[in-house]
């Protein structure tokens, strides 16, 4: 790796490390600028506290730290959306490298809901979202931002929730939320519908 250039790492790692969750996130500055853009160096890392973690990398072309690292950076909060495949061309616009202050959320004609907790709002279409606040902010390079963030509130569409036994919360129905992975290559996806189950083994191991 130290012989390589950081956009060669990154080929590498992109097209190795899959398939990866689409963390669609939304924040909004203090004078009321939205923002929103999906990034796939995300996943979720703890329960207590329950822990998500964000990759921001620069813009590219210019070095630029992008406008969701800059708000989270302003203000602490922001919203994450699972992408269902209903949303995944609203999602794809929302990468455009559009200038600073350029409301995708307008853009792409996404409708919105008003968070319980923070101020950024969630996108109403998704399956699952998530309220967070800043947990911790890892400069890891001049690259690459780290975003540490505690949900504060879920949200799951009733669509989703399958009733419990009695007493019991409702369980989630994860298959039906038909949720897209980022795939191998600029532009491959993949759908969250080819599933398997392999049981855990548990110790002490069988007898043969």
């Amino acid at each position: 790796m130290a012989d390589l250039t950081p956009s060669e790492r990154y080929r590498l790692i992109v097209n190795t490390v899959t398939p990866r969750p689409i963390a669609w996130v939304v924040t909004q500055g203090k004078d009321g600028t939205r923002n929103c853009a999906p990034f796939s160096f995300f996943n979720a890392l703890g329960d207590d506290p329950p822990l998500i973690v964000l990759g921001l990398m620069a813009n590219h072309a210019t070095g630029d730290a992008k406008d969701t690292a800059r708000l989270i950076r302003e203000t602490g909060e922001f919203t994450i959306a699972l992408v269902g495949e209903a949303d995944g061309e609203a999602m794809n616009l929302t990468a455009i490298d559009a200038p600073p202050g350029i409301d995708e959320l307008e853009l792409a004609r996404i409708a919105t809901l008003p968070s319980l907790l923070i101020t950024p709002p969630r996108i109403a279409s998704a399956p699952v979202s998530f309220e967070c606040r800043t947990w911790q902010i890892i400069d890891a390079g001049p690259r690459s931002t780290v975003v540490l963030g505690e949900i504060v509130a879920m949200h799951i569409d009733d669509a989703f929730l399958i009733p419990g036994a009695a007493g019991r919360p409702p369980r989630i129905d994860t298959p039906a939320m038909k949720l897209i992975g980022r795939q191998h290559g600029a532009g491959m996806y993949v759908r969250n519908s080819d599933s398997f189950e392999m049981k855990r083994v548990s110790w002490p191991l069988p007898d043969d």
